[in-house]
């Protein structure tokens, strides 16, 4: 170890006189030597570069711990001290390790989500892996975005209690039921559960709007095996205005006359459908996916697709007017406002990404 002898000496030198730029040297020296002999290193050895990776990793700048976490998150036996500090960072620092580095335990991810917040939690989401301490928390404190990134992750592993507690917020939440819909490791029961509970919107979405006695005669139609017919003529007239629509949409955008003036100006003026297929068309997204970014129960999902594609507050406030259930206050507005702009753009960029797969799945 006579190179990590030097380096040592080096950096005694450069945590007192050197720049900030000189850190990042010896940093990058340490992590280049660590990085070429970690398989023959045992966990003593590796503790050495704990110790003098994690000191000098907290006197370096932020380019230079993304780099660090981007290099030591798929290592096997990466200094386990040195990954936690990194995924207790700020989001673009704390992603690759939350994400890729097999040093963290499930005690740990526990932790980092408790401790920080969505963007470190749906980080996690991504894992190729995770255990059902970890899926247990995230369905209890992670919110919407959070529980549908787990149920649609294939290597999420769920106890009996967090699966039941999906399925039964699958009741009010059609996107959740399609995500648990595809998933293999249902037990049977909740799978009856599930089934009863896509019956009950499908339901729903038929009687919205209809006196008493029709609603009944719907929901009739459903038990009887109706539903496909009557879903169907649902489904062309929905279609209708928003094929009109959509047509004055495309012509805007082959006109290069889409943009966010144009989402401003039919959100002010209250023509939903208008709004809806220009964010559809402009976020890449289906129109039932934006209508559900811009109407469904999520309030934060349209504040987050705003974000994601660089908008404006003005944009996504005009979209936020849209909604019935936001409330007109001052202070809900302000409130959005301010949730608006703490959202990182990266972390709205994924999360855009995310519902764009998860659109091309469907």
């Amino acid at each position: 170890m006579s190179s990590v002898s030097s380096l040592l000496r080096d950096l005694e030198t450069t945590m007192v006189r050197g720049s900030a730029d000189e850190r990042t040297q010896i940093l990058s020296r340490l992590t280049d030597l660590f990085l070429s002999t970690a398989a023959v290193m045992d966990e003593d050895q590796v503790g050495i570069f704990d110790v003098v990776i994690g000191r000098l990793s907290r006197a370096i700048e932020l380019r230079a711990r993304i780099e660090l976490s981007e290099r030591l998150a798929p290592v096997p036996n990466a200094p386990a001290g040195v990954v936690r500090q990194l995924a207790l960072d700020e989001i673009a620092v704390a992603r690759p390790v939350l994400v890729a580095s097999p040093r963290l335990t499930d005690q740990d991810l526990v932790a980092i989500s408790a401790a920080k917040g969505r963007d470190h939690m749906l980080a996690i989401t991504e894992r190729a892996a995770l255990g059902e301490p970890v899926t247990d928390f995230l369905i209890l404190r992670g919110g919407r975005l959070v529980t549908h990134a787990i149920a649609a992750n294939p290597g999420a592993r769920f106890s009996h209690h967090g699966m039941g507690v999906l399925v039964m917020r699958a009741n009010q939440d059609d996107a959740l039921q399609s995500a648990l819909g595809e998933r293999k490791d249902l037990p049977a029961e909740l799978a009856s559960q599930l089934m009863a509970a896509a019956k009950n919107s499908a339901r729903r979405r038929l009687s919205a709007g209809l006196d008493p006695d029709m609603a009944e005669v719907v929901g009739d139609a459903v038990e009887r095996g109706a539903l496909a017919v009557a879903a169907d003529a649902q489904i062309k007239s929905d279609l209708g205005a928003a094929n009109e629509a959509l047509v004055e949409i495309n012509r805007l955008r082959d006109a290069n006359q889409l943009d966010e003036a144009a989402i401003v100006r039919f959100a002010s003026s209250g023509a939903t459908e208008y709004a809806i297929c220009a964010v559809a068309v402009l976020a890449e997204l289906s129109l039932p996916a934006a209508e559900q970014a811009v109407l469904g129960p999520d309030r934060d999902a349209v504040l987050l697709v705003a974000r994601g594609l660089g908008w404006s507050w003005e944009t996504a406030a005009a979209l936020i007017g849209l909604r019935k259930d936001f409330g007109k206050s001052e202070a809900a507005i302000e409130r959005a406002r301010q949730h608006f702009r703490t959202i990182a753009q990266p972390t709205a960029q994924r999360v855009l990404g995310f519902l764009r797969m998860r659109d091309a799945q469907q």
